[in-house]
Parts: structure tokens; C-alpha cells; sequence
């Protein structure tokens, strides 16, 4: 199941649960949204204690997947940190290879270009060929 999944999952289930809530009378009465119907009057007082159990069983579990999706969500990030670091690491390499390649051809280019004034030298002495 992906991250996307799990969290439309949770936010259905929290919904519910606040849907026992309300049905409670806990929380507000008013729909949160406007295709929510409003909730039918409570259980029983005796009721309570079951319900208020199994909500704590649903937000037990509720943290339970958000600290795996957390914990997903972290794995991943370091599997990226590695990944970065061994493409910089890649980079890097790529660019001391060019570099020292640019830096030959700077030199040998600067030897052409003495030896080339050395002979504009000597063609411009007066009786020099």
C-alpha cells in the first residue's frame, strides 16, 4: 500500500472516529463537512466504557501507522541521502577528470602559442626566414 493510500486510509478512519465521538455527544454536533450526516443521539451511560475502550484501541492503532508510515517515509530520505552523496561523490570524480583534462589542453595550447611567437620572432627580423 503506498503513503497515499495509508493517509486517505487514516483520514477515513479518524473521521469515523470522530463520528463515534460525536454519537457520544463529545464533540460538536454540527457536520464537518456538508455531506456528513449528522449523528443519531448517543448510547447508553452504561455503553461508555466499551466505547471509550474501543476508540483507544483505534487511536492506538491510528499511531501505530503513522509511526510506520514515519518511519517509511524516514528510510527513504536516507536511502536519498546516500544516493546524493554517491552521485556528488560520481560528480566529483567527473569533474577532476575534465579539469585536468581542460588543464593539458590549456598547456599544450600555451606552447603552441609561444613556439607560434617565436617564429612570428624570427619572420619579422630583418633578414631572417
Amino acid at each position: 500500500m503506498n503513503v497515499e493510500a495509508e493517509i486517505l486510509d487514516l483520514k477515513l478512519r479518524v473521521e469515523a472516529l470522530e463520528a463515534t465521538l460525536r454519537s457520544s455527544g463529545s464533540l460538536d454536533r454540527r457536520p464537518r463537512h456538508n455531506d456528513i450526516v449528522p449523528a443519531q443521539p448517543g448510547p447508553y451511560r452504561s455503553d461508555l466504557p466499551a466505547l471509550v475502550a474501543q476508540v483507544s484501541i483505534n487511536v492506538s492503532e491510528l499511531r501505530a501507522e503513522v509511526a510506520d508510515v514515519r518511519t517509511e517515509v524516514s528510510q527513504d530520505f536516507e536511502a536519498l541521502i546516500v544516493e546524493v552523496a554517491g552521485l556528488r561523490v560520481q560528480m566529483n570524480q567527473s569533474f577532476k577528470a575534465v579539469h585536468s583534462d581542460l588543464l593539458g589542453k590549456i598547456d599544450s595550447l600555451r606552447c603552441e602559442m609561444i613556439d607560434l611567437g617565436l617564429r612570428l620572432d624570427r619572420l619579422m627580423e630583418p633578414g631572417g626566414a
